[in-house]
């Protein structure tokens, strides 16, 4: 029962962090399009307009090297996360009656 909680857990865990990559991921496409800066690099992140989460813990931003800091950061913590959740599967399938 408790590695079905576990999994649960990090199947939610996993879907979130894929939000927050793709978010950022977008962010940073549209960061590169020059035809989308009218007036400088603006922010196309759910993410930013909601929470404001760009602002804290990526000081630079506003860049072009802060989008991709901040999408590389969400891309490592996802596939982190689909590592434990591997191993959590491999576990249940080898605990499995």
């Amino acid at each position: 029962m408790a590695l079905k909680i576990a999994r649960m857990i990090a199947l939610i865990a996993l879907v979130i962090s894929l939000f927050v990559t793709v978010d950022y991921g977008i962010n940073l496409v549209n960061s590169l399009v020059p035809e989308l800066q009218t007036d400088g690099i603006g922010y196309r992140s759910v993410l930013q307009s909601w929470f404001g989460t760009l602002d804290g813990p990526f000081p630079e931003a506003g860049t072009r090297a802060g989008f991709l800091d901040a999408f590389a950061t969400a891309a490592w913590v996802s596939f982190g996360i689909f590592a434990v959740n591997a191993v959590l599967s491999v576990f249940a399938w080898l605990s499995r009656d």
